[in-house]
């Protein structure tokens, strides 16, 4: 009786049987169990323990990668997108890696992430010809979405890689549907592209935030500051706001409890934030509670420095001692600028070149007088800079030499007459003769130029003049008798003024137009920083009023664009009230007394320089109104001028005659000139070095050196005494 072998097996469907030689996978199992198992002699030895591990990691790899395919991640490495389940991401591994620092690619601008849209350049279509482009624009939007696979959310990641396994059953079980269904799933998918940023763009994709961009570079710099285990999740330490380009954006880093943090832990967190977050954050630290933290905020923009005006408009303050000069910038705001004669420092001064518009600027006082009714004093030895202020009541221009020292002098005796007037021992109703008053004035460094070559060469005077003694009393002393000074000069150099005490009575300081280094220092002190402002602004320039920096130790300086009034100057002054009809008429004030007049001569040299002294102008300067003033003239021919001392009985009248006397004996003063000036025109036929050199040698040898004159700060010489001293020098030489 023969037996089937086979026969217990039919009908079973084994995997053997389906490869050839039947049984052939179950023998080799059963072989690489074999060799897997096999030991070495005693069982001490694993000789296939690497093969064993091999084979381990290649099916775990296997079974790995499967469910990486499935759920939709990377398949291998590090996840290369910040992408989640159900939301995209942005790409985290840099793209291409560079090995040499000459291959990295120049800096591009940044685009969107997951942009489908592409963007528009050059003139844009018709209508037309944008809704043939849509198909083709939906399918470049199809194209640049499969460009960042990378970046979806890994369940349509998982969808799409799934997807073929049902389309090839289907096409296998039901070919008809199933290619209907693709069809229509192909149509959706292209009306969904059309209806995107590429086409119609009834949507956009998701624009990952600030923490997605940034939060992975902040961490990674933070954890190794805080020295965190590596696994530690980022969002239970780390937050960073979706939006930071907002002002109330915030970073906030949670601290552990045994973190030290000293000085330079600190400083490495806040170096992470400061090089890996755009912008400028500033750190608050938490560690003194239960909770520690350190928070970032934007630092705030700094506000914009206001722009000054070129042109203000000059308005009366209605106040006496408040004079509307222009305005400053303080601070990040622009404020009106009032000096304030009623404080410690009455007088207030402009400095500037020739040109700059100082003489523009001292017009305001002279408007600011008049209207609280003060009376006005001009000295200008220019003889047209303030022209505007001419022929009204209440203001004397004095034009000459003679005629301002003479006008310097008498507003000095009127301070000292008026300081007694207000003593105790006054006589009744003396002060109520008061009226305030106002000296202006211009160009001061060539009116004491002026004034000496006067005294030197035109009086053939002796010694030091009293002039500048006259002015340092009244610095001093002018602001109880309510006499103040506005001066207009080139410089604010202490020889101007007498000395350091009395130029500190000049309380406000202005500077208009370019100013060098120099005479910044001089005007507002050596450790005074240079404000820097638009010399093209006609007038423009800076300010000091004695106030202190906020938050240093020097003169608190500030840009300054003065008031423009000059168009307006006569219209101003025209409709002030009159003056006395003693001041038009160029007397001197009528509380000055015959006892002040002999005080102030003996104390200060004047009598001889007041109108009707020995210097005193051949007529006082009285006032003509203008005829567009609509005033009656004063008649200036009859008025009597009080006498100096010990000249009784002298009257001085108005006369054309006397004024052109006095023009005259101005030009015929002769030209001065510094030892530099003098070797500059070729005068000294030396350089000025050697000149100076020749100068100290001819004093040692006893060879005299001109005396000259000097304005307080440099010594002017004439032409002929200066070539005498060369021929004389010459002579002593060939001896």
């Amino acid at each position: 009786m023969l037996i089937d072998i086979a026969a217990p097996w039919d009908g079973m469907d084994l995997p053997g049987y389906a490869l050839p030689g039947g049984g052939g996978v179950l023998a080799a199992l059963a072989v690489l169990a074999y060799v897997a198992n096999d030991k070495g002699k005693g069982g001490s030895r694993r000789p296939n323990e690497e093969f064993n591990r091999a084979i381990e990691r290649v099916v775990g790899g296997f079974f790995r990668g499967i469910g990486r395919y499935v759920a939709g991640r990377d398949l291998s490495g590090e996840p290369r997108s910040t992408a989640t389940w159900w939301r995209s991401g942005i790409r985290t591994d840099g793209g291409d890696s560079v090995d040499d620092v000459a291959a990295v690619p120049a800096p591009r601008a940044a685009e969107p992430a997951m942009s489908l849209a592409k963007p528009a350049t050059g003139a844009r279509p018709s209508p037309v010809l944008r809704a043939l482009a849509l198909p083709f624009r939906a399918l470049g939007s199809m194209g640049r979405a499969l460009a960042v696979w990378g970046c979806w959310p890994q369940a349509a990641r998982s969808l799409v890689r799934l997807a073929p396994l049902p389309a090839a059953w289907g096409l296998w079980r039901h070919p008809d549907a199933t290619v209907t269904v693709l069809i229509g799933a192909a149509v959706v998918v292209f009306l969904v592209a059309l209806a995107g940023p590429g086409g119609f763009a009834w949507w956009t994709p998701r624009t990952p935030t600030d923490d997605e961009l940034l939060g992975p570079a902040v961490w990674a710099g933070a954890r190794q500051v805080l020295r965190l285990d590596e696994n530690e999740p980022r969002g239970k330490w780390l937050r960073l706001d979706g939006d930071l380009s907002g002002e109330g954006a915030r970073i906030v880093l949670r601290l552990p409890l045994e973190w030290m943090g000293g000085k330079d832990s600190m400083g490495a967190l806040q170096h992470v934030v400061d090089t890996r977050v755009p912008g400028e954050w500033v750190a608050q630290w938490e560690r003194s509670g239960a909770s520690q933290y350190v928070q970032w905020t934007r630092k705030p923009k700094p506000a914009e420095k206001p722009v000054l005006p070129a042109y203000v408009e000059w308005k009366p303050t209605g106040n006496r001692f408040e004079v509307f000069v222009g305005q400053a910038i303080e601070g990040n705001r622009i404020v009106d600028v009032m000096v304030q004669t009623q404080s410690a420092t009455p007088h207030w001064g402009v400095g500037g070149d020739t040109g700059s518009g100082k003489s523009t600027v001292l017009y305001i006082p002279i408007v600011h007088g008049r209207q609280h009714g003060e009376l006005i004093d001009i000295l200008d030895t220019k003889q047209n800079s303030l022209i505007e202020a001419e022929g009204h009541s209440g203001v004397r221009v004095h034009k000459t030499v003679r005629s301002c020292i003479g006008a310097f002098g008498e507003f000095m005796v009127s301070m000292m007459a008026a300081e007694a007037a207000m003593g105790k021992d006054a006589a009744p109703g003396a002060r109520a003769q008061l009226i305030p008053r106002l000296l202006v004035i211009d160009e001061l460094p060539t009116l004491i130029k002026m004034a000496y070559v006067w005294w030197r060469y035109g009086l053939k005077g002796k010694g030091t003049p009293p002039f500048l003694d006259w002015f340092s009393i009244i610095l001093l002393q002018g602001r109880s008798s309510d006499h103040r000074i506005v001066v207009g000069t080139q410089q604010f150099a202490n020889s101007f003024f007498g000395g350091t005490m009395e130029r500190s009575q000049i309380g406000t300081k202005i500077v208009v137009g370019l100013q060098d280094r120099i005479s910044w220092g001089v005007a507002f002190g050596q450790s005074t920083p240079v404000v820097q402002y638009d010399t093209t602004v006609k007038g423009r320039g800076a300010f000091a009023d004695k106030r202190q920096a906020p938050d240093a130790d020097h003169l608190f300086v500030r840009e300054f664009q003065p008031a423009y009034i000059t168009p307006r100057v006569a219209e101003h002054l025209a409709a002030c009230p009159p003056a006395p009809a003693w001041f038009d008429a160029g007397e001197i004030a009528p509380w000055i007394t015959g006892d002040i007049l002999k005080e102030a001569d003996l104390v200060a040299a004047v009598g001889a320089f007041l109108p009707g002294g020995k210097y005193g102008p051949d007529a006082p300067s009285s006032v003509t109104p203008a005829a567009a003033a609509g005033q009656a003239p004063h008649s200036a021919s009859s008025a009597h001028v009080t006498a100096a001392p010990g000249t009784a009985g002298v009257t001085a009248r108005v006369t054309v005659a006397g004024a052109k006397g006095e023009a005259a004996e101005d030009a015929a003063l002769p030209e001065t000139y510094s030892l530099a000036e003098a070797c500059a025109a070729g005068i000294v036929p030396w350089k000025h070095s050697t000149a100076r050199q020749y100068k100290k040698r001819s004093e040692e040898r006893g060879i005299a050196f001109p005396e000259g004159v000097t304005d307080g700060r440099t010594t002017y010489y004439t032409e002929e005494e200066l070539k005498d001293w060369v021929a004389r020098w010459q002579e002593s030489t060939r001896a």
